[in-house]
Formats: C-alpha cells, sequence, structure tokens
C-alpha cells in the first residue's frame, strides 16, 4: 500500500521542495518508469535518506507532485472574490480558471503520465482520484452551498451538482487538448464554453417560483 502522509507540501523542508520540484521535472520529461531515485538525487544534491523521510518512495514523490498541482489549482479558484460579483459571472469565472488550468501544459502532462502509471500502480490511482480532483473540486462546492443557502439557486445535492458543472465545464476542451496536442485552446474559445456549460447549469437549478 502506498501513504500519503509524507505529501503535506506545507511540512516539506527546503531540501524536499528541492527534490519535489527536481521529480516533477524529470518525471515529466522521461517518465515515471525511466525516472529514478538516482537521478532525483543527482540533481537535487539530496539523498535517499532525504527522500524516504520526506516522501516516503518514488509513488510518494509522484503523489506530492500532484496534490501540489492540485493545490495550486485549488488556491486559484478560491481567492476569486465572489461577494463582488453576481452569481452568474463568479461561477463563469471560477470555471474559467478551473478549465484554463485542466488545459495547461503542465496538468496535460501530468494527466498523460498518471495514465501510464494507474494499470501498474492503481492504489495510486485511487489515491490521485480522493485527494486530487475531489479536493479540488471542494471551493466550488461550498459556493454553490451559499447560492442554495441564500435562495439563489436550488440544489438538493451541492456535490452532485459541482461534478456535473466540472464536466460540463471541462469535458470537450480537456478531450480536445488530450488528442489533439498541436491545437492550442484559446481563452476566447473556453469562455465560450463556459459561458454556455454555465448558463445550462444555472437553468437546470434555477429556482422555482
Amino acid at each position: 500500500m502506498i501513504s500519503c502522509e509524507k505529501t503535506e507540501i506545507s511540512q516539506l523542508s527546503s531540501r524536499g521542495q528541492l527534490i519535489l520540484n527536481t521529480a516533477k521535472k524529470l518525471f515529466l520529461k522521461h517518465g515515471f518508469d525511466k525516472t529514478s531515485l538516482e537521478m532525483i538525487i543527482t540533481e537535487s544534491g539530496g539523498s535517499r535518506r532525504s527522500i524516504y523521510n520526506e516522501f516516503g518512495n518514488k509513488q510518494g514523490l509522484l503523489l506530492a507532485v500532484l496534490h501540489q498541482q492540485v493545490s495550486l489549482q485549488t488556491d486559484t479558484i478560491a481567492s476569486i472574490k465572489t461577494t463582488k460579483l453576481a452569481h452568474q459571472e463568479a461561477l463563469k469565472e471560477i470555471c474559467f480558471r478551473f478549465v484554463k488550468g485542466m488545459v495547461s501544459d503542465t496538468l496535460v502532462s501530468l494527466f498523460r503520465l498518471v495514465i501510464q502509471v494507474v494499470p501498474k500502480l492503481p492504489e495510486v490511482g485511487r489515491l490521485i482520484y480522493e485527494k486530487g480532483p475531489l479536493k479540488g473540486m471542494q471551493p466550488l462546492t461550498e459556493y454553490l452551498m451559499q447560492l442554495n443557502d441564500q435562495g439563489i439557486l436550488a440544489i438538493d445535492d451541492p456535490f452532485y451538482a459541482t461534478q456535473m458543472l466540472i464536466e460540463m465545464v471541462k469535458g470537450r476542451l480537456h478531450l480536445k487538448v488530450i488528442l489533439l496536442p498541436n491545437d492550442k485552446i484559446s481563452d476566447e474559445e473556453i469562455h465560450q464554453h463556459v459561458d454556455t456549460a454555465v448558463d445550462l447549469f444555472l437553468k437546470a437549478y434555477q429556482v422555482e417560483k
């Protein structure tokens, strides 16, 4: 079993952060299997003891890399000042930032990396699923709960509604960036797709009068 207890990014030492950044660069460049601990140690100047103490093993390093990206994505979404925006605009801004992150070169590369790793390490897939996307959606879920409590929308299950909205806004664009890597997705395309999806979502959860 793989533990994620050693992957709290905020608790890393400066050496651990350097190891993490090096591992991320090498994983994306060479893949998980072809990146050895020796390669990471050589480039970061760390040691096996440093890796074992802060990450547990190479799988723990991979999880830490992914958790770091989820945290960045979550922080970006949570930083939106929703109280200063009408709910339609707030949801569109949240979803735009979410999709912008999902189609970024870094997250697309990590997605491809995970797909390669999971068949050999299915427990990694489960941990990523539980600690990644589910955690990353929390700020949006909390905002939908606020809208429900304020009587702006009628949402009986905010978590389920969040999942549906996320799939609506990312589905086609994420598939496009995965399958057509040479076709760059513009901010305008993201805005158009997100605006349409959010408008449909709001109609589905509008308060009956």
